[in-house]
């Protein structure tokens, strides 16, 4: 399939749920792919993704959410094949592209965090700005 760069550029939106290794693994390839087709990308983390995405966490989680007992295993083999952690990943692609990521207002509060504790996060916004950056997107995704 031939994506034509051509085209005026499409919206991915992504909520994102979770604070587990291997789905985040997910959002940053959906991010790099996204960037690599010149698409803006805004992301939403809420939740265990606010925890996930904490200065003094972000490092050091390797939660996984399915097959806890092959995380090891995953873990070396992405070593082997140098592929980079998520967090790596999606900041070369807010330095290549046009990402946002944004936290929710409600999680932040509930982990007691500011926008200071979170690594890569542009700004906090509530629900209702949520709601109209999603409408505004040509695709929409739940992590």
């Amino acid at each position: 399939m031939e994506y034509n760069k051509e085209k005026k550029s499409d919206k991915l939106f992504i909520t994102v749920f979770t604070g587990s290794v291997d789905k985040l693994m997910g959002l940053a390839n959906l991010v790099a792919g996204a960037v690599a087709m010149d698409m803006e990308v805004e992301v939403f983390v809420s939740l265990w993704g606010i925890y996930a995405f904490k200065k003094d966490v972000i490092k050091n989680n390797m939660h996984l959410s399915e097959f806890k007992d092959k995380g090891d295993m995953l873990m070396k083999r992405m070593m082997e094949l140098k592929m980079p952690m998520w967090f790596d990943l999606l900041k070369q692609c807010k330095e290549e592209g046009n990402v946002k990521i944004y936290a929710c207002a409600g999680s932040t509060a509930l982990w007691d965090v500011k926008k200071e504790d979170l690594e890569m996060v542009d700004s906090i916004i509530g629900v209702g700005e949520y709601l109209l950056k999603a409408k505004e997107a040509t695709i929409s995704l739940v992590l």
